[in-house]
């Protein structure tokens, strides 16, 4: 009986990452039409804040190594990341939401992803975005106008077709 009841609360913290216990009160997410709120992230690389931003598409992906929904979406966040690192127009910022830089770098290494990442494990960025779930996307337009999000999926078609992104070619791989 021990075994049964460990095996539930196991499978149900396995979900966790998606549907969050929050009072109603606190459903909170900025939505398309928003304006990108005004935040600073570090990594070693250096600080990205909102100035960074100015006049450049932003396509923000928040994670979490541990989230099911969000290990089953870094193919395509691979893809997406490679696609646009090198587009002076965009700026792609992934965002570990309640992470330290060495589970995701570890997790990272393990599966082979090369992508730069900030880690927010206070979540003091992502509390700006959203009070729960992931993965959550926000794609803003180069005046910070948030003109997409997508929230439990990362789908690359979509953003693709949202403006002002460049095309994209098909011929990226989603694991370097």
């Amino acid at each position: 009986m021990k075994d049964l009841l460990f095996y539930i609360i196991s499978l149900l913290s396995l979900t966790a990452c998606i549907h969050e216990d929050v009072p109603p009160a606190g459903d909170f997410a900025l939505e398309e039409g928003d304006l990108l709120p005004e935040f600073s992230i570090s990594n070693p690389n250096g600080t990205v804040s909102g100035k960074d931003l100015e006049n450049k598409s932003a396509l923000i992906i928040f994670f979490s190594t541990t989230c099911p929904d969000c290990q089953k979406a870094f193919p395509d966040i691979s893809t997406l990341y490679h696609t646009y690192k090198d587009n002076p127009a965009i700026r792609v910022l992934l965002i570990a939401r309640g992470e330290t830089e060495e589970q995701v770098t570890a997790y990272f290494r393990e599966h082979q992803y090369d992508m730069e990442f900030f880690a927010d494990p206070d979540r003091k960025v992502y509390s700006l975005f959203a009070d729960n779930t992931i993965p959550r996307v926000f794609l803003a337009d180069k005046d910070g106008t948030i003109i997409l999000t997508q929230t439990e999926k990362v789908d690359p078609e979509e953003i693709y077709a949202a403006q002002p992104i460049p095309a994209y070619s098909k011929g990226t791989s989603d694991k370097i």
